[in-house]
């Protein structure tokens, strides 16, 4: 887990690792220094909670890519399995998991968004191989979050999976799919065993800021390498292009025309198959190919009247 100012959503991911019926764990929590009471928290849940912890703490803010990295270098379990400061996993999800394992190199689960009785089960995708589980990820019918695995921690040191410092957005993204594509056997659980705090992180024009679109640029740039060296290197060539549509479709979800700018230059060599995923749904298709063809009203209508009115309105 790594831990940043955490200290207002901290506890509830703590009660629900002291929580787990299946005990034979260690958790490892790295301390990006925190300048809230984060470590004070983490110090007492050591000293009282009864699970096995090692608290890290790096000599400097180096942010969530380099923290993990630490974590991955200090864990000494079977599996690595990830739990972020601000949400929670299910009492018997560790319980369920490692009995689903039989020897897998990567288990999934299902999970759900939000707490309470607003709580909504999201269903990750199917896939018996890891070239099923590629596809979905790179198509953009699964996600990739980190806390949606379990992945056996020999893949990661055999083929020196890692993080890229300083790259932190997409981060998790590169790491499971370099996983997937070094794994064996592969299990997707579909349970919801991990609940997901949704919390707005700002401005899409923050998320995407020039900074971002390079750290995510290094990450996809590991991907592409990994791939053209791999098995699945012809048969994952077109899911390149769907993998660089999706991680940039945020920006067309939006009524700002700079967004639809940044869109149409950002990996402009894939916008030639924006309507050529047949397994992301038919408006989803047709808002990208608006957009590869600069109809760019046609975009902005589509925001308004279906992701603000329809789904902000109506579904809410």
């Amino acid at each position: 887990m790594p831990v940043y100012n955490a200290e207002a959503t901290l506890q509830k991911s703590l009660d629900s690792i002291e929580a787990q019926s299946f005990k034979d764990f260690e958790v490892v929590f790295v301390n990006d220094c925190s300048t809230d009471g984060t470590l004070s928290i983490l110090e007492r849940f050591k000293a009282v909670s009864g699970v096995p912890c090692t608290i890290l703490t790096q000599p400097r803010n180096g942010g969530v890519a380099a923290a993990r990295n630490r974590g991955l270098e200090a864990a000494r379990g079977e599996y690595v399995a990830w739990v972020d400061a601000d949400d929670a996993i299910e009492p018997q999800a560790l319980e369920r998991v490692v009995g689903a394992t039989g020897g897998a190199d990567i288990v999934g689960w299902d999970w759900t968004l939000g707490f309470g009785t607003n709580g909504r089960y999201m269903r990750q995708a199917e896939y018996l191989t890891p070239l099923d589980a590629l596809k979905a990820l790179m198509g953009g019918t699964m996600r990739w979050n980190l806390w949606l695995f379990m992945i056996r921690r020999v893949l990661l040191e055999d083929n020196g999976i890692r993080f890229i410092p300083k790259a932190d957005m997409g981060e998790d993204m590169m790491f499971m799919l370099k996983s997937f594509v070094r794994a064996g056997r592969v299990v997707q659980l579909h349970e919801s065993l991990y609940r997901y705090n949704a919390v707005s992180t700002g401005s899409i024009s923050r998320q995407f800021s020039e900074r971002r679109r390079r750290e995510v640029e290094a990450n996809v740039a590991e991907v592409e390498k990994v791939l053209l060296c791999s098995e699945y290197c012809k048969e994952l060539e077109i899911y390149l292009h769907y993998l660089k549509l999706y991680i940039k479709l945020p920006l067309i979800m939006s009524a700002d025309k700079e967004n639809y700018r940044i869109w149409y230059g950002w990996y402009n060599g894939s916008n030639l198959y924006a309507a050529a995923n047949r397994a992301l749904p038919w408006r989803t298709r047709a808002v990208q190919w608006m957009a590869a063809h600069r109809l760019w009203v046609g975009v902005w209508l589509y925001h308004v009247l279906v992701y603000k009115f329809v789904y902000g309105v109506i579904y809410r």
